[in-house]
């Protein structure tokens, strides 16, 4: 077997991988500013300085972009929100502060995926698609971290997987207004209530009344806080 032809030092293999890494950035950084309409095969192309041919050597059609571009975003938060669960068992409101901050850091660090995942996934049928299966993703981690940290019965697993369903997707959606502007929350107290919020569910599971005295911070909700 003749050995594989090599151009400025990339195999075709690695400049197979890098076109494809580029189209996938080009994606996000259209989308993540611009908004979905505007992540369109030209457009990506344009972005990414990598032909149309090379293009559809990669990717059968957009919606194939849109999928490998939904699985780097995928595995980018979850691997994120996963380094951050304390490796001891703690109480619910503590177990979910750690990962609600680390996601909340990545939104501020990395607004087009953030806004991706929370704001444009509502724009076309596709992107609800792939964040219905996303959200479900997110829904399975929590119920194992859980179960792998607290001491859930087995007789009430099948609550926990609604509680994780539940404070999933009320954890997107409040995420999703925060990013649009909707809710004038600071960085702190958004993080705090969402915490609180999952950590009561977890209580809830296991049959427990929340403990005021878990919190992190005060909050007077009298006192408007602005969005930092």
């Amino acid at each position: 077997m003749s050995p594989a032809r090599v151009y400025g030092g990339l195999s075709a293999t690695q400049r197979d991988a890098q076109r494809r890494a580029l189209l996938i950035d080009a994606a996000v950084a259209l989308m993540g500013k611009q908004g979905a309409a505007a992540c369109t095969v030209t457009a990506v192309c344009t972005e990414s300085g990598v032909t149309s041919r090379y293009f559809y050597q990669q990717f059968r059609d957009r919606d194939a972009l849109l999928r490998a571009m939904f699985t780097k975003i995928s595995t980018t938060f979850q691997a994120v929100i996963t380094r951050a669960i304390p490796d001891d068992t703690v109480a619910p409101q503590e177990l979910a502060y750690a990962p609600i901050k680390a996601l909340v850091q990545m939104i501020e660090n990395d607004p087009s995926m953030a806004r991706i995942l929370f704001v444009e996934s509502g724009a076309e049928p596709l992107l609800r698609q792939l964040r219905s299966e996303l959200m479900s993703e997110f829904a399975e981690l929590v119920l194992r971290e859980a179960r792998l940290h607290l001491d859930i019965p087995s007789e009430v697993i099948q609550v926990a997987d609604l509680a994780a369903t539940y404070g999933v997707g009320g954890l997107f959606e409040t995420l999703r207004r925060w990013i649009d502007g909707q809710l004038n929350l600071s960085t702190e107290v958004l993080i705090e209530h969402c915490a609180g919020f999952l950590g009561s569910l977890g209580l809830y599971t296991l049959g427990q009344k929340p403990d005021p005295a878990a919190s992190h911070i005060q909050v007077d909700i009298n006192s408007p806080a602005g969005h930092s």
